[in-house]
């Protein structure tokens, strides 16, 4: 814990106005040993999340530390961009629609309507899930650039959660490719049973999926004629979410 107080307060020492500073400079604004500040700021700087300039000596804030503020300023501006779009899908479809974001090896729910009907399926926000057997999961991850996506499935473990579920990874990258080629997930009955589910892959200005929107039911209303019309009207909901985002401009 200590360790992290440390790290917070060397990066903490950073702002607009001050935007490079010296060894010197870190080690009075931080109020830490001059030899601790100096073995932390390099071990920053060899994780990017610092940078030092080699002919001034002086240190700033990294590339990793502009990635993750540039992810939540993104997931932020997702919801507001998709709360009108997602509210509207929950009022045509009355099914229980959330939003999924890549976190690891799982997929987080972070916004969401739950169905009004006497049986629905239930919506918890920040729940994670796994990304292979899940409509949310699989949208993002057969989306995801190739190198990314093999990596992913180096490390998955398929564990099966029903009957149903994927555990093959040649089969799992089958399913990657079918959802591709249609634009749409499908989870019948794969995460939990009874429960089916058609996600879509949601597209930030660089073309990159940044999360993915789904429609989830009881199976025995999300039957194939349904799950269809469900796939074609949430392809149009998150291709405006992805304009919204700048994607295709």
């Amino acid at each position: 814990m200590q360790s992290v107080e440390r790290i917070v307060k060397i990066v903490s020492s950073f702002s607009l106005e001050e935007s490079r500073l010296s060894l010197d400079d870190l080690t009075k604004k931080s109020g830490l040993p001059k030899a601790t500040v100096y073995r932390i700021a390099e071990a920053l700087c060899e994780e990017h999340v610092l940078e030092k300039d080699s002919l001034t000596s002086t240190y700033r804030i990294g590339i990793k530390l502009f990635e993750l503020g540039s992810l939540y300023l993104s997931s932020m501006r997702l919801k507001d961009v998709a709360f009108a779009e997602m509210e509207k899908l929950h009022l045509q479809t009355g099914e229980t629609i959330h939003m999924g974001i890549l976190d690891g090896t799982e997929v987080v729910s972070i916004e969401g309507f739950e169905s009004f009907k006497s049986l629905h399926t239930k919506l918890y926000i920040g729940r994670r899930a796994p990304l292979y057997c899940t409509a949310v999961g699989k949208a993002i991850l057969a989306f995801l650039p190739e190198v990314d996506r093999e990596q992913l499935i180096d490390v998955l473990d398929l564990v099966p959660q029903t009957s149903k579920t994927i555990t093959d990874k040649a089969k799992l990258r089958e399913e990657l490719e079918r959802i591709r080629s249609r634009g749409t997930a499908f989870d019948r009955g794969e995460n939990e049973d009874g429960v089916a589910c058609v996600g879509a892959p949601i597209f930030d200005s660089s073309g990159m999926v940044v999360a993915s929107v789904s429609i989830s039911g009881p199976i025995f209303r999300m039957e194939e004629e349904v799950m269809k019309k469900y796939s074609d009207l949430l392809k149009k909901v998150v291709s405006r979410i992805s304009s919204a985002l700048g994607h295709g401009s």
